[in-house]
């Protein structure tokens, strides 16, 4: 990337006076620069800082001085010379008024780790976890990390401190166990310093990482964008908006609310219990166990004439992810940011001696829902007298997305389940930082939405290059398997993300993907198999990063052709297949889909054809059993191909 190009990205980084005001002191020097850093090899290498405007900074590394004047607004910046992997050296920065200088830095290969929980889970973690932390100390792998923050606006510095440590078992503990043991493998593989940036928020959905900027150019986010925007601009005005819409929404669409559950004098005796605070996926009700909608809380508070008479509060803690809240039938406040700590003060004369209601209208889109804080956080305060409100409640479901009801309005701004917030905090401060490419483990969050996916991954992976640099080699991992077995064809959203992850690697210049689709657990989305994870990655690094052409791959689908009485899928390279001569999960599909017949010659699976069939899937299902391999050991990964005609291809 060209310095007149990096100049024009900050330039555009330009943040309303609510995110970042450039006229307040800057740091001379970024600090992504820091004692401890790895600065990438092989390639000129952005230094960026700040100084009182139009003054002259000059860079002192590897024995070579550069000067740059900081422009009007005192940002400045300048690109290192490339230099070979080693270390470890010393950068000095200074400017008329200021020095700084940092230590220990080294020069190798630097790689950005983001997405979800899979991509947050911990060393600690994994299979043989003691073992590992046990033996990591490393000096020449350094980490760095970003806290999980969410902004409206992109930063141009971190909102929290940022540190580059080197691997010890201290460090490596709690730290993104797919990106650790990748890098420490490639350290071990080329002898030379690796530097790891891992940004990630479990249960967050793509839109989520991609700027503003880009999913204005897919057109389908303008409403939440527009209400973003004005988020910067008044928060307070915008979340009472969002609120009444929700109002709105809930008066036309929710049984409980047009039944007014909220009332005081409503016989709820054959309402469900639950203990809270605990998300009501917990709880082990079956009618909560899956769901996103709209639940209703109750809970009877008796109080004597002296308590009913103090000044009150109630606070509930957090509610993922809104929540209106009644007090004998009286509506006491709203909030529809799951991150904010509800303390709603009652008008006097509200509570009454004997039998008090406090409800609660709760909606939740994604993941966990209801209150979730810890048990001291749900009280009534009375004059300093604090009743818990932890322990039963009773609870009814109103209405489940899942089950036609519509969404409410989106709440675009809190971080892990808006639009662009986690990108704006957790990588928008990256700047052009240097880097060799990106681990991606993400799409979980999107299974309900692949089509919508199939223009998102290609839109981020697209943006995030024009902060990083055009070819930025992009590493994908495919979903790993997950949810329950099925005997029969189905439709399945996490199939569908693993396709379109397949055909985004396929499509897109730069992109690999490593195959974890027989690495997972049905039961649980967070497979501890991450050495294997991060060992597939560093195959896909091999090739696209260190120029390996005959690195192993897992085998890839090429065509489905229609052949006399057969279908022949060609894949790219021979196969095997594991626990029988078979291979496994192949449907054909005309109106429905079939299981097919399949049987294995060298680099093809052979289906014995069905009348209509129009598409050929494979593992098309959450967990499925897959035996097809690779001579290398490698899984082939979920696809859909449409079926050609013979002699076409």
């Amino acid at each position: 990337m060209k310095l007149a190009l990096l100049t024009a990205l900050f330039a555009a980084a330009a943040l309303p006076a609510v995110a970042q005001n450039l006229t307040q002191d800057r740091p001379l020097l970024h600090s992504m620069f820091q004692d401890h850093a790895v600065l990438q090899r092989g390639r000129p290498v952005p230094v960026w800082g700040w100084a009182a405007p139009k003054t002259k900074v000059t860079v002192t590394f590897l024995g070579r001085t550069s000067t740059v004047t900081a422009d009007k607004t005192g940002k400045w910046i300048l690109n290192l010379p490339a230099a070979a992997a080693g270390g470890p050296y010393d950068l000095t920065v200074a400017s008329p008024t200021q020095s700084t200088a940092i230590h220990d830095v080294l020069i190798g290969d630097v790689y950005l780790c983001s997405g979800q929980s899979n991509m947050q889970f911990a060393v600690r973690q994994v299979r043989n976890a003691d073992t590992e932390i046990t033996h990591s100390a490393d000096d020449r792998v350094r980490l760095l990390s970003f806290e999980r923050k969410s902004m409206p606006a992109p930063q141009d510095l971190p909102v929290t401190p940022i540190a580059w440590k080197a691997a010890t078992p201290a460090t490596v503990t709690d730290y993104s166990a797919v990106c650790y043991f990748f890098g420490r493998d490639l350290a071990k593989q080329k002898n030379i310093p690796i530097g790891l940036i891992h940004s990630s928020w479990g249960g967050s959905p793509i839109q989520d990482w991609t700027p503003a900027a880009g999913l204005h150019a897919l057109g389908a986010y303008e409403d939440g964008l527009a209400t973003l925007q004005a988020y910067v601009t008044d928060p307070e005005a915008t979340a009472a908006k969002v609120a009444a819409a929700t109002d709105a929404w809930a008066d036309a669409h929710d049984t409980g609310t047009k039944a007014q559950w909220q009332t005081a004098d409503l016989d709820d005796a054959a309402w469900g219990e639950i203990a809270l605070p605990r998300v009501w996926e917990e709880q082990g009700r079956a009618d909560l166990v899956d769901l996103d909608g709209v639940v209703w809380l109750r809970k009877h508070v008796t109080l004597t004439p002296e308590q009913a008479a103090k000044p009150a509060t109630l606070t509930l803690g957090t509610v993922d992810e809104r929540d209106v809240t009644w007090v004998n039938g009286a509506r006491v406040g709203a909030t529809v940011d799951y991150r904010t700590e509800r303390s709603y003060t009652l008008p006097s004369g509200l509570l009454k001696a004997g039998d008090n209601v406090i409800a609660i209208r709760v909606v939740d889109e994604v993941g966990g829902g209801g209150p979730r804080s810890s048990a001291d956080k749900m009280a009534l305060d009375l004059g300093g007298e604090k009743l818990s409100l932890a322990g039963a409640w009773t609870y009814k479901v109103s209405g489940d997305f899942k089950k036609g009801l519509p969404k409410p309005p989106f709440v675009p701004w809190p971080g892990g389940k808006g639009y662009s917030t986690l990108y704006n905090a957790m990588i928008a401060p990256i700047g052009p930082y240097g880097l060799s490419g990106v681990l991606w483990f993400q799409g979980e969050q999107n299974t309900a939405e692949p089509e919508a996916y199939a223009g998102l991954l290609p839109q981020m992976i697209a943006d995030w290059r024009g902060q990083f640099g055009k070819d930025l080699p992009f590493l994908i991992v495919q979903l790993a398997g997950y949810g329950a077995m099925t005997d029969q064809p189905a439709e399945s959203g996490f199939a569908a993300i693993r396709d379109v992850q397949r055909r985004t690697a396929a499509a897109v210049p730069h992109t690999g993907l490593a195959v974890a689709i027989d690495l997972g657990n049905p039961r649980d989305i967070h497979s501890p198999e991450k050495q294997e994870v991060s060992r597939r990655l560093e195959l896909e690094a091999s090739r696209l990063v260190y120029g390996d052409a005959v690195s192993p791959r897992s085998p890839s689908p090429v065509s489905a052709v229609r052949d006399g009485d057969t279908i022949r899928v060609t894949f790219d390279r021979p196969l095997i297949t594991y626990s029988g001569t078979r291979p496994l999960s192949f449907e054909l599909c005309a109106a429905t889909c079939a299981w097919a017949e399949a049987r294995l010659n060298g680099d093809t699976v052979v289906l014995d054809t069905q009348a209509g069939a129009m598409k050929v899937r494979y593992a098309w299902a959450g967990s499925p059993v897959v035996n097809l391999y690779s001579k290398d050991g490698l899984p082939a990964g979920t696809f859909e191909l449409s079926i050609s005609a013979e002699g076409q291809n």
